[in-house]
């Protein structure tokens, strides 16, 4: 049986403001086109991890105003019936620049996501078992308390810690209950930064080892843009179930542990690396909503060969590198096609689309 994925997910309200650039401080611009979606991380990770086929329960609040949004979730395939609807705060919104290249430049306004409670999660969490799996982000309240029940309940738990603070590791310490990090190239780095004070000239494949040596996740992805993503995989026990990868071989490798040998523990790692998805630099119109495609793909992934190994379910050392390969490879084709459309979750596509790139490599 395929693990479920429960979600504790910010929902947003998406306006999205076309411009001829990122407006600059004391500056005014004209937009050239403006639309209202539905957003918010936790949301649009959602909605591609029920696309890409995962059994998806998302726990949120919305205001009223917010009911079209949880109507959308749920017409994806995710089961919306722990979304509660509040009569006295307003639904989260967001406020997105996008420019000419599709860059975009993003303000929050929480609304009903900080609303969210340890309660909640409790509640929410007593319908889950061993195994499931837990995704979130940095976009609500009672983070931390999520993280906790999870793992004491043994709900896996995948934390894509955006939007992320300054003062990220001592306000959360929670973060070595965590299974998968998944990070951006500028969260490794701050990440790190407040580990270590590294400078940001060393490698990402460092940066994401000094991370995995403090944090101890099982996995560690940094997503890097145009240059692809890197996953390090602590190496699974030789009774591991193994499963084949798919994709070609220039996509996807998989490297043996290297680096710091008195380390056994951080050492004893694969490092996969995956390159960017073939989408041209003229296809790309928005990226708002890259990330979230990219992370509810990858989990909904994991879940999926977790299905088909049953074994593994649960287990520290159940990730194994082909696993979390695969993984990658189905989230960053996922990624890539989301980019080539405005919005957030009317951007991100369906499994059989992403599995037709995959194989041809074309995406139109």
């Amino acid at each position: 049986m395929q693990p479920r994925v429960v979600s504790f997910a910010s929902i947003n309200v998406d306006e999205v403001y076309s411009m001829p650039r990122i407006v600059r401080p004391g500056e005014t611009l004209t937009s050239t086109r403006r639309q209202q979606n539905a957003g918010g991380k936790g949301a649009n990770a959602s909605v591609a991890a029920a696309r890409a086929g995962a059994p998806v329960h998302v726990v949120g609040k919305i205001g009223s105003d917010g009911l079209w949004v949880r109507d959308i979730i749920e017409h994806a395939g995710a089961n919306v019936s722990l979304v509660e609807v509040l009569d006295d705060t307003a639904t989260g919104r967001a406020i997105i620049q996008v420019d000419a290249n599709g860059e975009n430049a993003i303000f929050l306004f929480p609304g009903a996501n900080h609303r969210l409670t340890e309660t909640d999660a409790h509640r929410a969490f007593a319908q889950f078992v061993r195994g499931d799996w837990l995704l979130l982000t940095n976009e609500t309240t009672a983070v931390a308390e999520a993280i906790t029940q999870a793992h004491e309940i043994g709900i896996q738990v995948l934390w894509n810690p955006a939007p992320m603070h300054d003062d990220f590791l001592l306000t959360n310490r929670v973060v070595g209950l965590v299974d998968v990090l998944v990070v951006n190239e500028s969260e490794l780095l701050r990440l790190a930064q407040q580990i270590s004070g590294c400078d940001s000239s060393e490698d990402y494949e460092v940066l994401a080892r000094q991370v995995m040596r403090e944090l101890g996740c099982r996995v560690v992805v940094a997503t890097l843009g145009s240059s692809g993503c890197i996953g390090l995989v602590r190496r699974p026990t030789s009774n591991a179930h193994s499963i084949p990868i798919v994709g070609s071989s220039t996509d996807i490798s998989i490297l043996s542990g290297s680096g710091d040998e008195d380390n056994d523990d951080v050492d004893d790692i694969r490092v996969i690396s995956m390159s960017c998805s073939p989408i041209r630099i003229d296809q790309v119109i928005d990226t708002t909503a890259a990330g979230d495609t990219w992370v509810g793909y990858f989990v909904a992934e994991l879940a999926r060969a977790q299905g088909e190994s049953p074994e593994s379910i649960g287990a520290r050392a159940a990730l194994t590198p082909a696993m979390v390969g695969r993984a990658m490879t189905i989230a960053t084709y996922a990624s890539g096609i989301s980019v080539t459309r405005m919005g957030a979750v009317p951007s991100i596509p369906m499994r059989e689309e992403v599995e037709a790139f995959t194989r041809t490599k074309k995406h139109e």
